[in-house]
């Protein structure tokens, strides 16, 4: 007769919980196969309060984030008295839901924010006379590639909403367009993006310094525009 069919106590003194847990006198099938139905463990070392090898809540959860869910639960209103394991399962899985839909309404509502406070690429282009945007050359696989990483953080810092970047042709003629227009003292992409915002016109055409000017004069009107200028027919 196999040794593991007679184990009917085991006390847990290796280093390793679950090795200790994974011994022949735990496995399912030998102890139904043998003639003791019931395994003892003594953990002196209260070493299933620490780790979560099975419980109640992995028969009825598909996931593990279900099952520390109900876990929780069981833990918090079992005090009162006795909880149904699958009323358990079913208010964690409704708490889980609630928690994926708040989580992604913030999550948004953070890329509206963030959208907002950017330009779109072409809204860009045609704010500074290049209505024609960009067509990357068909015979030019590179420029065709998807923009990298490091093109997009860069364009995202000067202020253009990097999704809206088709390929890496068009974000290297942005980021080089950026960079002329910084050299010659002109608006900048944020600028743009809030002048153009409050209802000014040929914003990009502006010079920097005219621009951060109004901007400094429009923050000091508590972030709208002053009655005596009209944003539509303003001219630096």
């Amino acid at each position: 007769m196999p040794l593991h069919s007679l184990l009917c106590c085991l006390l847990l003194v290796l280093p390793l919980f679950t090795g200790c847990s994974d011994l022949n006198g735990t496995r399912l099938e030998p102890v139904l196969g043998g003639e003791v139905k019931d395994l003892l463990l003594l953990d002196f070392l209260w070493h299933t309060e620490k780790h979560d090898l099975c419980r109640p809540a992995h028969l009825v959860c598909e996931n593990s984030d279900l099952s520390a869910r109900v876990a929780e639960i069981l833990a918090e209103e079992s005090q009162s008295g006795p909880i149904d394991l699958l009323e358990a399962e079913i208010g964690a899985e409704s708490s889980a839901q609630e928690e994926r839909e708040e989580s992604l309404r913030k999550l948004l509502e953070e890329q509206r924010k963030r959208k907002r406070a950017l330009v779109d690429p072409l809204q860009y282009e045609m704010s500074i006379g290049n209505a024609a945007g960009y067509e990357p050359d068909p015979m030019d696989l590179r420029q065709q590639a998807p923009p990298s990483a490091a093109q997009l953080a860069l364009l995202e810092k000067a202020g253009i909403f990097p999704d809206e970047v088709t390929c890496s042709g068009q974000a290297s003629k942005l980021l080089d367009t950026i960079s002329k227009r910084r050299a010659e003292n002109l608006t900048t992409p944020k600028q743009i993006r809030f002048l153009e915002r409050v209802g000014f016109r040929g914003v990009g055409t502006w010079g920097f310094d005219s621009a951060r000017k109004m901007i400094d004069r429009i923050a000091a009107n508590r972030w709208t525009v002053p009655h005596d200028i009209n944003p539509v027919n303003y001219k630096p």
